[in-house]
């Protein structure tokens, strides 16, 4: 059964806003339906019987991997025949998993559509290019939302967050008709588009969080940042930031340093942070000491070193994920292309880790007045980017910048256009943004593509 808001999510934004009202009228547990509800429940089965959850990991790693076994990629792919002894009972699920490759970004890309183990009506294209520049595509259940969701407002609950409060979304993304802002009564938030945040605007979003009682701020980091120092600067009532009760912020590394000064803006206020990826393989919440903790229901994690051996305590080691929620597309043993320091382990036995060391760079855009912009906003979602191969942004002079693109081969010049202008929006009173198509985007000598190559000398780092 699919839930009211998993209907009104995949409506055109118009069409979503007229049915929110009403459905909004109707109890928030009501609208998000039976799948949320057991997910809640599984996750706190899960917190309080660590018995019951290790052997339901076991059950669904053994569904993924049987799953998996009757698609092309697996099924016909070197290296998987073990999956069969799975599937016979002659094999535990983890000592299978143990024996399998490494699955890399480029093969999901390549190979994502041999990966599909369900009806093509029940996926979706998504598509990320994490801040690297190189996109990726991977199908993902399109009735993953209440699911999702249950694990979100599960890590936001020590802020005191409850199903269906309000929001403001502070997002790098377009929006109806260009607006700054758009309210959202079907999703419960307030996005308003980053790019539009400034001196002369701060203002009015502020005064409009105050007015409608919002108590919850959701963004990236740097974002949230920038919000306080304007907040801080202002010459207007900012007394409101003594009632947000919750920070919430998302998509970028979030450092002790921002914690702090979050802290100072908004004194009253809990702070609650989570990793996830757009592929959907992991979701882990982190605490106060700085330490990831994988919710071990949603995928199955693995710390490994570059020869695929689990690593020790201390040490780093790649991100390596098996999704156990979602069966549309598994991804068994996906590098992530993240890496992190193991802690120890919870006792359910999933990694617990510290120090995400992500694939993309620290370097952001760099303003005319110096302050950085975080180049999050140009990640890469949905088939406006199947035009591109490649896109890379370089930045000599403060204030201005050029976007490099490497077309795919099927790009028309309509497409490029429509791109083209969908970038610059999202630098919209940041950065001034130059388009320029190039027949190759190399990587650099080690052999890795950044999305920034960033010239100006002792340009202000942060977590890209």
């Amino acid at each position: 059964m699919v839930s009211i808001r998993e209907f009104v999510a995949h409506l055109p934004p118009d069409k979503r806003e007229l049915l929110a009202a009403p459905a909004r009228l109707l109890p928030a547990k009501m609208r998000y339906g039976p799948v949320y509800e057991r997910t809640a429940r599984e996750i706190h089965k899960a917190r309080t019987a660590p018995s019951w959850a290790k052997s339901t990991v076991d059950e669904r790693l053994a569904e993924t991997l049987c799953t998996a076994r009757k698609t092309p990629y697996y099924g016909k792919g070197q290296h998987y025949d073990v999956l069969n002894r799975v599937a016979a009972g002659d094999v535990s699920p983890r000592e299978a998993l143990a024996q399998l490759p490494i699955l890399r970004r480029e093969d999901l890309s390549a190979h994502y559509r041999d990966m599909l183990a369900a009806p093509e009506k029940t996926v979706e294209l998504s598509a990320s290019s994490g801040t690297s520049g190189d996109p990726i595509f991977f199908l993902l259940d399109r009735d993953r939302g209440a699911r999702e969701w249950a694990y979100v407002v599960d890590s936001w609950a020590s802020t005191g967050y409850q199903l269906g409060q309000w929001r403001v979304f502070f997002r790098g993304l377009d929006l109806p008709q260009n607006r700054p802002y758009f309210v959202m009564n079907s999703t419960g938030e307030i996005v308003v588009r980053i790019q539009t945040l400034c001196p002369d605007t701060v203002r009015e979003y502020w005064e409009m969080i105050a007015k409608r009682g919002i108590e919850y701020l959701h963004g990236y980091p740097s974002t949230l940042v920038y919000l306080a120092r304007l907040l801080e600067d202002a010459d207007f009532d900012t007394s409101w930031r003594y009632r947000i009760r919750g920070v919430l912020p998302v998509s970028e590394q979030y450092t002790p340093g921002q914690r702090d000064l979050l802290r100072r803006l908004f004194p009253n206020a809990k702070q609650a942070v989570f990793y996830g990826l757009s592929e959907k393989s992991v979701f882990a919440s982190l605490d106060e000491d700085f330490v990831y903790h994988p919710y071990p229901l949603y995928g199955h994690v693995e710390l490994l070193h570059r020869d695929g051996k689990p690593v020790e305590l201390g040490e780093r080691g790649r991100i390596v994920t098996t999704t156990l929620d979602g069966r549309g597309m598994p991804l068994i043993r996906y590098d992530t292309g993240d890496s992190a320091e193991l802690v120890g382990h919870d006792n359910v036995g999933t990694p617990l880790f510290k120090n995400i060391l992500a694939r993309r760079g620290r370097e952001g855009l760099i303003k005319a007045d110096g302050q950085t912009f975080s180049t999050t906003p140009f990640n890469v979602h949905g088939h406006e980017f199947e035009c591109v191969h490649r896109f890379k942004i370089r930045q000599e002079v403060p204030g201005k910048a050029v976007l490099l693109v490497q077309p795919s081969q099927k790009a028309t010049e309509e497409d490029l256009e429509q791109f083209r202008q969908l970038m610059v929006r999202r630098t919209q009173n940041q950065v001034e943004l130059d388009f320029e198509l190039v027949d190759e985007l190399p990587a650099t000598l080690n052999g890795k593509f950044t999305l920034l190559d960033q010239r100006i000398p002792n340009a202000p780092s942060m977590w890209a």
